[in-house]
């Protein structure tokens, strides 16, 4: 590696050659060598032309990049050096990867440049006293330069590589620079975009007769009668005629949105145009179903000889009648010859297709006879229910947990119930009794049929309720199951499947003998062995995962590991492994083997000392000891793993043999096992992760469990636990997770992004991939709603919402045969699987399907890629900015910390001096004497010193313990202050009590008699009432002011003081109301307004007489006591 500071060679651009205008000739102009001086700097700046219709010539006298370059070159403090790749590296200005010929310039510290640069330069003493004090943390201006070497034939090693010392130097560097990327811009933006030019007839102005006005001559009435032979017409077939079928007659031209134009306005002339096109009409006869105008002829023609019976009739009439003899075996005996049948004639045809021709089909679609080319209909997809399994005396208050399809019959599927899976919310007030479910509670795991959906077929005992099933596919009599405390079940059905439908048929001996054997053993328990079916074998609990099995998954049959957790593939392939992995909640992954682990233990299996009858029904798995080859362990529950496992599909027989029996017709498993078994898999968490993790294997005959981290953690893009993943089967490096409340679609190979997620409106729950179509997946939620995903269709919501229940819907499965329907099976709140029908449309796959979708996939991918490059190099090119937004970020931070903690200590010393305040006469040293107090303060601050020295020597922070504790501490105090408030509701509990209880119980109310009532209304009316000397002289004088008063004598005055006293009585009336509302108007004072008849309460006064209207005082109080006693009587009523 060398460095030249002044001018070593001369080149020029070589095969850059200027830049020259469009239309113009190309001419070859000699260049000056790059490395020549300038007379004097090329400083130009590069203003962009305000138009492209301008006709440039030379391209150069607008703006001259080799003059730019020259320049750059030949600044004094310009150091060219070749840089060797391990050095690009080390300094990231790796050719191709940091720097480009497109964007040469990077900033480097000087610190970096320093220390990997100089070193491998000859002149480090020059470069060093050029940069004699220059600040190790600047930036210095490199750039990739490969003009340098273009024309040498031998270029030394590296590449070369152009930087400036001289901090002046540099930014007159960065000018130049902008001006040349701006010219470069605009040089491509020019090449690139195309405007609009000039109209340049080409004749299809011509073709444009529509704004041209046509006249036309008037038309001229001509009748023409002649004779022509009545024809039927020529068939036409008619065709649908689409828009995507016309030929675009104009093309419209718009102009870039950059280019302005002045519009000049002129006066509007209005133009009448005729735009709708000529009518065509066009029929088309088709043939009638019956003739117009025909008759026909019956013509009966018997010939003479079918007048004659024929003898061989005869005798074959008779042969029928009697029985017919036996004949020997050697008889030869000529065979009768076969009558032809009789020939038609001309006219016999000709009538019986009249006749056929006669017959009148008036439903006939005639549209089909015109119509040649079909179109597409759309219609609205629904689901249709098919089936539903349910057994609420076995499955109550219990989910759909597990679920799997028997392999080799098609409509059974095993399904099992549990009390809470990973989808579902506990209630934090429901109390459960966890050991009466594990002791008392049955554990159903049962199999359902298409043939019969009121009973199930099989049921598996089981101890430990059970969350995973799946069958084996190299053994389909062979059932695993998942326990909830880890253990791996497995049952051996031994063939019973496919005698699900076979009736046993015994002899009247047999009856009398199963009898009289079932009497003798009335004292055992009646146990249907070909319904329940027994566990075979079990793993040890010792053996087994601490947690839930989420999820069993089947590797490939050429695949196997040994002891220490290596991956082997067998060549051979007759041999058959049957290794499965398992994942807990606990956080292990199991691989399993279902083979005996020796010979010894297959022997043993095999030469029991039974008779063959006690061992017939017997399974082979029977005492095999079930333990897991290895074990990988995580610090995060597993809802499920993505891994090189197989992926399956099914093969059918013949449509004849599935209409035979469509409910259970046989099938075919399909397995499609991936070329390699990486020692790397995908986990979902609990937590809301999705990790890959990589195992390496142990070395020695430990406990074979190996403890895995995140190698690489996926985007989080969860709001929730990660509930399910599945990987889609037909392209596996897809796989799609749930969790809450968003979906995700990923690729295996980028975790940086998903390639799509979305949100949903509620929790989802379960989620599958369809069998048929690879775009197409199913998607369930908490609140009962089924998802359709189509992807290719459209990716921003689903194609289809169907609601299927108001409660969460926890397991959804297809049934793999798409004969005679597509099934999709959807276990709901109510125990029960349900089998609903799929539209058509999601049964077949579209034409080249898979290929459409890794498009899309990959297209996704690259968009992503080329997000984060940008963001990558955005993060380069400001990485000063950025760097001082997070330093303030910070800073900022920071404070807000500081400023925390000093309000939290200010509020603890408050705090604690309110407690000294309140407790200060109570402490231990306020009645002591000095010295005592004194030797207590001595003590409490040893204390506190004591504290600080051993906080030192184990090394912690005040400040980090405050932190961790503060949790604690505010814990603590809220347990305080939640007793303190417990103790002063529990004071306060009588006062509620009785506040309650007189809300409830209203206070007694004293029935009072209406006599005392009025009674006690008179006194305190004549309390408050005026004398009787003032309210006689204001009436009096009220009087004289009526003159229609003067003529009326003393008793029709007496007569209309009675009426006036008898309506104010029934106005007040006598029930409760009337007290209510004197206690209103008393309230209110408004009791001075209302007019009670004064003369009336003034003339019982015994100062003032009485006077002559007293005697109705009996009928008044009379007619009130009636009214009172009629009210009493309405409210009792």
């Amino acid at each position: 590696m060398d460095a030249d500071s002044g001018t070593t060679r001369d080149l020029d651009l070589g095969g850059s050659p200027p830049a020259e205008s469009e239309g113009a000739a190309h001419e070859s102009v000699l260049e000056t060598p790059l490395t020549a001086k300038p007379a004097k700097p090329y400083l130009k700046k590069f203003i962009e032309p305000d138009s492209d219709e301008e006709q440039l010539g030379d391209l150069r006298q607008l703006y001259n990049v080799h003059e730019s370059w020259r320049t750059l070159l030949s600044l004094p403090s310009c150091q060219k050096v070749m840089v060797s790749e391990n050095v690009q590296k080390s300094m990231h200005i790796e050719v191709g990867v940091n720097v480009t010929q497109e964007f040469p310039w990077k900033q480097v510290t000087y610190k970096d440049l320093r220390d990997i640069l100089f070193e491998e330069l000859e002149n480090v003493i020059d470069l060093m006293k050029q940069f004699k004090g220059f600040n190790p943390d600047n930036y210095v201006l490199i750039g990739f330069c490969p003009i340098l070497t273009e024309s040498d034939e031998d270029p030394p090693e590296g590449d070369p590589f152009i930087f400036f010392s001289s901090p002046k130097d540099a930014k007159t560097a960065m000018g130049i620079i902008q001006n040349m990327e701006a010219f470069e811009r605009w040089r491509m933006q020019r090449r690139l975009r195309k405007k609009p030019r000039r109209w340049v007839s080409q004749g299809t102005e011509n073709e444009m007769t529509i704004l041209v006005e046509h006249f036309k001559d008037e038309p001229i009435d001509v009748e023409i009668q002649s004779v022509y032979p009545i024809q039927e017409p020529k068939h036409l077939a008619f065709d649908y005629r689409l828009a995507r079928d016309v030929r675009d007659g104009v093309i419209e031209l718009l102009p870039n949105e950059n280019v302005k134009f002045d519009n000049v306005t002129r006066r509007r002339i209005t133009v009448a145009v005729q735009s709708a096109p000529a009518l065509i009409h066009r029929e088309q006869q088709t043939n009638p179903t019956f003739p117009s105008n025909a008759w026909s002829q019956y013509l009966y023609e018997i010939d003479e000889g079918d007048l004659e019976l024929d003898d061989t009739d005869v005798e074959e009439d008779e042969a029928g009648k009697l029985p017919k003899p036996t004949s020997t075996v050697g008889d030869d005996q000529e065979e009768l010859p076969v009558k032809p049948p009789p020939e038609m004639s001309d006219q016999i045809k000709l009538l019986l297709n009249t006749l056929d021709f006669n017959q009148i089909d008036s439903y006939r679609d005639d549209y089909m006879l015109i119509a040649n080319k079909q179109v597409t209909q759309y219609t609205n997809q629904y689901l249709q229910e098919f089936i539903c399994f349910a057994n609420i005396s076995k499955s109550n208050k219990r989910f759909v947990a597990g679920y799997d399809w028997y392999p080799r019959l098609s409509g059974l599927i095993a399904v099992s119930y549990a009390f809470s899976t990973p989808a579902t919310i506990e209630l934090a007030t429901n109390k459960v009794d966890y050991v009466e479910q594990a002791v008392l509670q049955p554990n159903p795991v049962l199999l359902w049929s298409f043939a019969d959906n009121l009973n199930y077929k099989l049921e598996f005992k089981s101890p430990i309720e059970t969350t995973a099933l799946s069958f084996c596919p190299f053994n389909s009599d062979l059932l695993l199951g998942g326990c909830k405390n880890g253990q791996i079940i497995i049952w051996d059905l031994q063939g019973r499947c496919e005698r699900l439908d076979e009736e046993e048929y015994l002899t009247a001996a047999q009856a009398k003998y199963r009898t009289m054997i079932g009497e003798f053993l009335s004292w055992t328990l009646d146990l249907n062995e070909d319904v329940e079916i027994a566990p075979a074998t079990m793993s040890p609990l010792e053996n087994s995962p601490k947690g839930a099995i989420t999820g069993i998954y089947w590797l490939g049959k050429q695949f196997y590991l040994n002891q220490f957790g290596k991956v082997h593939i067998d060549p051979d392939t007759r041999n058959q492994h049957k290794f499965f992995i398992t994942c807990a909640f606990d956080g292990t992954v199991s691989f399993w083997n279902l083979e005996p682990s020796s010979k010894r233990e297959k022997d043993k299996m095999r030469n029991r000392m039974l008779p063959k009858e006690l061992t017939q029904s017997e399974s082979a798995l029977k005492g095999q000891v079930l333990k897991p080859t290895y074990n990988l362990y995580f610090n995060e529950p597993l809802t499920g793993i993505i891994a090189d496992t197989s992926v399956f599909s099914i093969r059918t027989p013949s449509p004849k043999l599935i209409m035979e029996n469509p409910a259970n017709y046989p099938t075919t498993l399909v397995s499609k096992d991936p070329p390699t078994l990486r020692q790397s898999m995908i986990l979902s968490t609990f937590y809301g992760h999705i990790n890959r993790v990589e195992w390496l294997g142990m070395y020695s005959d430990a406990d074979p469990k190996e403890v895995v981290n995140s190698s690489v953690q996926f985007a989080m893009v969860h709001d929730g636990p990660v509930v399910c993943m599945r990987k889609n089967p037909f392209y596996p490096e897809l796989f799609v997770s749930i969790g809450r409340t968003v979906m995700a679609l990923w690729k295996e190979d980028y975790p940086y992004s998903a390639i799509f997620w979305r949100k949903r409106p509620c929790d989802l729950t379960a989620v599958s991939w369809s069998e048929t179509r690879p775009a197409v997946l199913y998607i369930t939620r908490i609140d009962g709603i089924l998802e359709v995903w189509d992807i290719l269709a459209r990716d921003d919501d689903a194609c289809l919402l169907e609601i299927l229940g108001g409660g969460i819907i926890t397991g959804i499965t297809e049934h793999r045969p798409s004969l005679p329907y597509k099934i999709l099976g959807i276990g709901d709140y109510n125990s029960s699987i349900r089998m609903v029908k799929l539209p058509h449309s999601y049964d077949v796959p579209l034409d080249n399907e898979l290929q459409k979708l890794m498009d899309y996939v990959l297209k996704e991918e690259r968009r992503k890629i080329d997000i984060q490059v940008w963001e990558q190099k955005y993060n380069e090119l400001n990485k000063d900015i950025i760097e001082a937004q997070q330093e303030a970020e910070e800073d900022v931070r920071k404070e807000m910390e500081r400023i925390e903690r000093e309000e939290q200590l200010n509020s603890r010393k408050k705090q604690a001096d309110g407690e000294e305040e309140k407790t200060g006469s109570s402490k231990p040293t306020a009645g002591l004497a000095y010295n005592e107090r004194m030797a207590a303060r001595w003590d409490e601050l040893n204390l506190n010193r004591m504290m600080t020295i051993l906080m030192s020597r184990k090394q912690m922070d005040p400040e980090k313990l405050a932190r961790e504790t503060a949790l604690q501490k505010e814990q603590l105090s809220y347990e305080a202050a939640k007793k303190e408030s417990h103790a002063k509701l529990l004071s306060t509990l009588d006062n509620e009590i009785n506040t309650i209880r007189s809300r409830i119980l209203p206070a007694e109310v004293h029935d009072r008699q209406r006599s005392e009532m009025i009674e006690e209304r008179v006194k305190r009316e004549l309390a408050m009432a005026e004398p009787y000397e003032k309210v006689a002289a204001d009436a009096f004088e009220k009087l004289k002011q009526f003159n229609e008063f003067k003529p009326i004598d003393y008793i029709e005055f007496l007569e209309r003081g009675r009426k006036r006293r008898q309506l104010l009585d029934q106005s007040l009336g006598g029930n409760t109301d009337r007290l209510l509302w004197y206690q209103e108007k008393v309230k209110n004072m408004e009791l001075y307004e209302c007019n009670f008849g004064y003369e009336f309460l003034y003339s019982v006064r015994p100062e003032s007489g009485r006077p002559s209207d007293a005697p109705t005082m009996p009928d008044t109080t009379q007619s009130n006591t009636d009214t009172q006693t009629k009210s009493n009587r309405s409210e009792e009523a």
